[in-house]
């Protein structure tokens, strides 16, 4: 029996050829920005790797593992400003620079949105942000629902402006400000019922050092 046969994992592209996972995510990335990630699969992604659909597997388990790592990968990047301004202008500009960075990968948005709790990334930065609220005297409860307010108005506003090509308007800093003005309201009352239930539901605990 032929060794180099042997050696070939299932699917992998012929010898002198390498595919690695970081090669696997990078081209996904390449795709789902030009074609949004509804309509993305592994089978096109093979194709444009030039290898068999199972040779995916030898570095992600699947559709949803793959999209989870675009996710955690685009997370990664996106860094919690270290600032000792009012919390409501710490929150501005956490959402300034995510939609900065969503607006170089605008098909990127909604997976982000529905992908982010499930990386590990994700949850990190949500229990920093909440931390950084609840410092200034936000009850985490309301701090919870400000990461969601925040990331809601973001994400929903770049795909809005992937629609109309842009924001010529200032759409983005009104919602933003209706948003901020909203969220400080509700954090100068005690947390209701529903608030609190998410907050349990959510375990959203204090973030690790």
């Amino acid at each position: 029996m032929d060794d180099g046969h042997i050696a070939r994992r299932r699917g992998a592209p012929p010898a002198g050829q390498r595919l690695s996972r970081d090669a696997v995510l990078a081209r996904a990335e390449e795709m789902i920005d030009a074609d949004g990630y509804d309509r993305f699969s592994l089978r096109a992604l093979a194709s444009a790797l030039g290898v068999r659909p199972n040779a995916l597997y030898n570095h992600v388990g699947g559709r949803d593992e793959l999209l989870d790592a675009v996710a955690e990968r685009f997370l990664a990047g996106f860094v919690l400003p270290e600032t000792d301004e009012p919390w409501p202008e710490w929150v501005r500009a956490v959402a300034v620079g995510l939609r900065s960075q969503l607006g170089d990968h605008p098909e990127r948005a909604a997976l982000v949105l529905s992908r982010a709790g499930g990386t590990a990334v994700g949850p990190v930065l949500l229990r920093r942000f909440v931390d950084r609220l609840v410092v200034a005297g936000v009850d985490r409860a309301i701090a919870h629902l400000g990461w969601h307010l925040m990331l809601t108005t973001v994400v929903g506003t770049v795909q809005q402006e992937r629609g109309r090509g842009g924001d010529p308007a200032g759409t983005f800093e009104a919602v933003l400000d209706v948003a901020l003005r909203g969220l400080a309201a509700i954090a100068a009352e005690p947390a209701d019922d529903r608030a609190t239930a998410l907050l349990a539901a959510h375990r959203v605990a204090h973030a690790a050092p």
